[in-house]
């Protein structure tokens, strides 16, 4: 079965047509397999931090038991190891189907239980019941919510005994090295795939050599290394598409030639649908078809004949947001100003604009030569999300409680594997150093993979790189498990 492409947000699976495209990546997927795990829910505190609040919400999560305990249990009489996801941005049914490496490589291996965590305010987990409001939404209590679930589970399951490791890719990569550093004796270690920690970390910048261009520089990078000369095809291809629009009938033409269901109402929000997808594509560069996206679809894109511009346009667009029923696309706006802020970034109505206008707004530009004209203006993005929320964003608050790019500087924890593709976009904000390892952690950074590629499932065309890094990410995790039967033992 083929699974279309969905963006995740306001708690629902919508078709892709907004921003936030970097959260789409966990809904596609080439194929579905039936679900083995059982859907529950655990009564969650609202608020971690406010004594005189008792108020609970029901927050679901996924559980997989169909390997636990099949490789004879561990030394200290547990059944097996947890593997937990901390869910990110979106339904955690999502996040679960497309996370192979942990349910079809690690699981079985290890005989492990899995466990997959919604975060609240995303999908069924409403501490407000869906109302719009996100009063008690923060990575604070995102964070606060998992440790209680995982003590709260390994108590009903009478594991307590048994080492739990978690797992995370992109804003749940940043969250899995959250919850390794805050809960240490709650998980043993953490797998943080693509986890952009760093571009909240403002003041660690300079040194890292991180602007606020990185990201779309390494848009621009992916498609060139893919074909040189391919990116100021897109730009000229994208530049008269905009022209074409502002001339007579070019907009009935812009219609007939992308294949649109209704001609585009705003000329700019439709310029900035294209570029929404020509931005997007990298991250999730895939060697394997995802949902109407074609193997490779980076080289496919720069592949296609650029000599008629916008035919080839219009295919990479069809590809990307695939197609209605009735054979046409939908809903061809992006209605965010200037086209929002590249990769993310506040939008009205969602729990991750809320999010992108409270602690996780990237300040971002795009290229000087782009496709579009974007400069990130601190104090017009300030009045956009007061606007929306009632609320300023607050640049740098993660990195001010965690430390940012000092966890790996100073040590501050262990037992964390940072793994980056260099096709992808967010590994400019990434820990890529071989320095940056901290005791008994790795850091993998591979030249030829994309967006938290090594948590996908195993595929015959990934490349060798990525093969040999899940090998000692497998490894080091194992390690991590007994490490932590051994600790216990002595402790006990």
């Amino acid at each position: 079965m083929n699974a279309s492409i969905f963006v995740l947000s306001a708690g629902r699976g919508r078709r892709a047509h907004g921003k936030n495209m970097r959260i789409q990546v966990f809904a596609v997927f080439a194929h579905l397999a039936a679900a083995a795990y059982e859907t529950r829910f655990h009564e969650q505190t609202i608020d971690h931090f406010d004594a005189r609040n008792s108020s609970h919400f029901r927050q679901r999560y996924l559980i997989d038991f169909t390997h636990w305990g099949q490789q004879g249990g561990l030394p200290n009489g547990c059944r097996g190891p947890i593997l937990f996801y901390t869910g990110n941005e979106g339904p955690i049914t999502a996040f679960a189907e497309s996370n192979g490496f942990m349910t079809k490589v690690l699981a079985p291996a290890f005989g492990a239980l899995v466990v997959f965590g919604e975060a609240r305010y995303y999908g069924l987990s409403q501490p407000e019941g869906g109302s719009g409001r996100f009063t008690y939404l923060s990575t604070e209590q995102i964070l606060a919510d998992y440790a209680s679930l995982l003590i709260a589970l390994r108590a009903e399951l009478k594991a307590e005994s048994c080492p739990a490791v978690a797992f995370g890719g992109s804003y749940g990569g940043t969250l899995t090295t959250l919850f390794r550093l805050k809960y240490p004796h709650v998980v043993a270690g953490g797998l943080a795939a693509s986890a952009p920690l760093g571009y909240y970390a403002i003041g660690g910048w300079a040194a890292r050599n991180v602007k606020s261009t990185t990201w779309f520089d390494i848009v621009r990078r992916t498609y060139d290394k893919a074909r040189k000369g391919c990116y100021t095809d897109l730009v000229d291809a994208v530049r008269l598409a905009n022209a074409t629009a502002h001339e007579p009938g070019g907009p009935g033409e812009l219609t007939s030639t992308f294949g649109l269901c209704a001609a585009p109402a705003k000329v700019d929000a439709f310029i900035y649908w294209i570029t929404e997808a020509l931005e997007s594509i990298p991250q999730i560069d895939y060697p394997e078809p995802s949902g109407s996206l074609p193997a490779s679809p980076v080289a496919r894109v720069c592949e296609l004949d650029w000599s008629a511009p916008l035919v080839a346009l219009a295919k990479v667009a069809a590809w990307f947001y695939g197609k209605q029923p009735k054979g046409c696309i939908a809903h061809a706006t992006n209605d965010q100003i200037g086209g929002g802020t590249p990769g993310d970034g506040p939008e009205p109505h969602s729990p991750w604009g809320y999010q992108s206008c409270t602690e996780t707004l990237h300040p971002f530009s795009t290229a000087a030569g782009a496709w579009r004209s974007y400069t990130f203006d601190d104090d017009a993005i300030g009045k956009l999300c007061a606007s929306y929320y009632g609320v300023r964003p607050r640049l740098g608050w993660l990195e001010e409680w965690s430390g940012g790019y000092a966890i790996a500087d100073r040590n501050l924890t262990t037992n964390l594997i940072w793994s980056n593709g260099r096709l992808d976009p967010w590994s400019g904000g990434g820990f890529l150093r071989p320095s940056d390892a901290v005791p008994g952690g790795a850091v993998f950074v591979m030249e030829k993979t994309a967006h938290h590629q090594d948590l996908r499932a195993p595929c015959n065309a990934d490349p060798a790189e990525l093969v040999e890094v899940r090998k000692k990410e497998k490894a080091i995790i194992w390690g991590w498990i007994l490490q932590a039967v051994s600790q216990r033992a002595i402790l006990d």
